[in-house]
């Protein structure tokens, strides 16, 4: 059962990071100062350690809230599977707006690796109306279930993306 469940795990694993590569947004659950949820699909790219980076403006609610409090909760999935297939990647996440020129810099070389037209620093900083945001995940997995005994159960599987 122990190298069944490793196997499993590392299958799961594959196809999470396979998700993560190939989906672009990601939905970014933070939570406003007086306690509300807020929901956000945003663009998103990720470098070789599987820090997620975005750009938005900087006055929206989610860029509000990752100001206050930087907890965050992602979800990435293919929103197009057919009903009964979906498969989702789960992540407690900790947001941070990225104010230093050296920090920017790293993302903007992410962000910008396919786009043709580049951006600068000072298109993120300053007073400059747009920001980039890093999510570093703190915990990562996907739901998995079973039927046992006539009964669902579902459950956690912890995925290591590095």
């Amino acid at each position: 059962i122990k190298k069944r469940r490793a196997f499993r795990s590392h299958l799961l694993t594959k196809k999470s990071k396979k998700v993560i590569d190939t989906i672009e947004y990601i939905d970014l659950a933070t939570v406003t100062e007086d306690r509300k949820p807020w929901n956000s699909p945003l663009w998103f790219v990720r470098d070789d350690k599987y820090n997620l980076y975005f750009y938005s403006p900087k006055y929206t609610q989610h860029s509000q809230n990752i100001r206050n409090n930087g907890k965050g909760f992602v979800v990435i999935y293919d929103s197009r599977a057919p009903e009964g297939t979906g498969f989702g990647v789960y992540m407690t996440v900790e947001v941070k707006e990225l104010n230093a020129v050296s920090e920017v810099k790293e993302a903007i070389k992410w962000i910008y690796t396919k786009k043709k037209k580049k951006k600068t620093t000072q298109d993120f900083l300053g007073k400059s109306a747009r920001r980039i945001y890093k999510v570093t995940p703190k915990k990562v997995w996907v739901n998995d279930a079973e039927e046992k005994d006539g009964l669902f159960l579902d459950y956690r599987i912890p995925i290591k993306l590095t």
